[in-house]
């Protein structure tokens, strides 16, 4: 049921940015962006108290005033105060049920942007670390491990176990843009991964395959999850991360989203009549 939800997320993420394959980044950035936006104020225009977030606002303005104007009366002004955090209360109250409801659909498309910003593809010529981790239950000086590569991709070391950490490690370089995933044999035993694809300005990466357990899946929604039964934990690839850059400056894609998502938001609530 995750993988197709994750699925069907990734679909209309895809879709999305699909006019934006060869334009800046940031302009995906926006975009998205912006449709999250507009996304978590319907839903918490349909899922809050309006009316009554409304008139605690108004409270919580009056008490303010009251403050202001009778600083110098204590006991009125101690009741002011007061009353202010009660109306603080109430109104983080009547906030907690739609900030609840959010978070399900901003995790999700979170798992699903970062595969789109959180990595860049290797380039030509670039090295990087392919990391397997195994269950515990593995015996590392024991199991039989073979790397497949495809065209374009070769092995500059032997297969490194680090027994403590159940992890078997190569460096691997990319001498040519790879259409095919790598497989990884344990045992005889065949488990794949894909490499992501080179000459696009934005492109999905999924950097990490992992066995089948929910939070993992929600977590790296890239590839479809290995086997419950699969002696292989996680497959992973070392690939840089990502930067937006402006004006000089290197922005985590995170920041970018948060930032630009409270910007459209709090500019368009007065448009679509929402109280916040």
């Amino acid at each position: 049921m995750i993988w197709w939800l994750n699925q069907a997320v990734g679909v209309l993420i895809k879709i999305i940015f699909l006019p934006f394959s060869s334009l800046n980044t940031w302009m995906a950035m926006i975009v998205i962006s912006l449709l999250t936006a507009l996304l978590m104020l319907f839903i918490y225009k349909k899922t809050s108290n309006q009316e009554g977030i409304k008139k605690v606002k108004n409270h919580i303005k009056a008490c303010l005033l009251g403050i202001r104007l009778y600083q110098h009366d204590f006991r009125t002004l101690l009741s002011a105060q007061k009353e202010l955090l009660l109306a603080n209360g109430r109104y983080l109250l009547y906030n907690l049920k739609p900030l609840l409801i959010m978070i399900i659909p901003i995790f999700l498309i979170l798992a699903q942007l970062n595969l789109w910003f959180g990595h860049r593809p290797v380039r030509n010529d670039e090295t990087f670390l392919l990391k397997v981790r195994f269950i515990e239950s593995t015996e590392m000086e024991k199991i039989d491990l073979k790397l497949e590569l495809p065209e374009g991709l070769v092995a500059e070391t032997p297969v490194l176990r680090i027994i403590d950490k159940r992890e078997a490690d190569w460096r691997l370089r990319a001498e040519k843009p790879v259409n095919q995933p790598l497989t990884i044999l344990v045992n005889g035993e065949r488990y794949l991964k894909e490499i992501p694809p080179l000459g696009k300005n934005l492109s999905r990466v999924s950097t990490i395959r992992v066995r089948r357990n929910l939070w993992p899946e929600l977590l790296y929604p890239g590839e479809k999850p290995l086997p419950s039964d699969s002696v292989i934990n996680r497959i992973e690839l070392s690939l840089p991360e990502q930067r937006l850059y402006f004006l000089g400056i290197g922005f985590h894609w995170l920041v970018a989203y948060f930032i630009l998502s409270l910007i459209f938001g709090f500019a368009l609530k007065g448009v679509f009549k929402v109280e916040i």
